[in-house]
């Protein structure tokens, strides 16, 4: 008897225990099959995004279906705080994973739409901190500090400076127009000014 494809991944989520998942159909952009996933499509780059950096062990399962972002982009919701956001024109079309606090703060300054605009890493670590990348900026966040952007000139200085392991470690407030296109940051350990 001739075993097909889905039912080869079918055999393999039941023996890891994942239940409710198939391949199904023809996906969008480099994944050859969307993955249905308690009954929602997770397709494309976000797909092959979401399995490459942990799938349903890390992420959780979906919570939307996948929804439209700015300048025809596309982002996804999963259970476990984090969406993935695609858009053809970001970093080569790839997808990336946005979280918890990072999330939050990127939210309040109006998600892709603001000035950071899309993510083009993934979060990761670095120092004593978690980390995203934006097209305009960037988000640290740390236990201690709380999540903050930092974009612009004051980035370029802090980057200068070390960044993460430099005397003024990470940023403690989002950057503050003082007038007359000065600008101003206050880190753990000082304060970067811009001019």
């Amino acid at each position: 008897m001739k075993t097909t494809t889905k039912q080869r991944w079918a055999a393999v989520l039941t023996a890891a225990g994942i239940a409710g998942m198939t391949a199904v159909g023809q996906g969008a952009g480099a994944a050859s099959a969307d993955t249905v996933i308690d009954g929602i499509n997770v397709g494309g780059r976000i797909e092959q995004a979401y399995f490459e950096s942990g799938g349903v062990e890390k992420w959780g399962g979906p919570r939307s279906t996948e929804l439209r972002a700015r300048n025809n982009g596309r982002f996804q919701v999963f259970a476990k705080d984090t969406a993935f956001y695609w858009n053809a024109g970001v970093d080569y079309g790839r997808a990336h994973q946005i979280s918890g606090a990072i999330r939050g703060k990127w939210a309040s300054l109006n998600w892709e739409n603001g000035a950071l605009g899309y993510p083009v890493t993934n979060e990761f670590g670095q120092g004593p901190a978690r980390v995203s990348i934006f097209q305009g900026g960037t988000i640290y966040w740390s236990q201690n500090t709380g999540a903050h952007q930092i974009w612009g000139g004051i980035l370029s200085k802090w980057r200068a400076q070390g960044g993460v392991n430099s005397a003024v470690g990470l940023p403690v407030s989002d950057e503050i127009r003082l007038g007359n296109n000065t600008f101003l940051q206050r880190f753990a350990n000082g304060v970067i000014y811009f001019p």
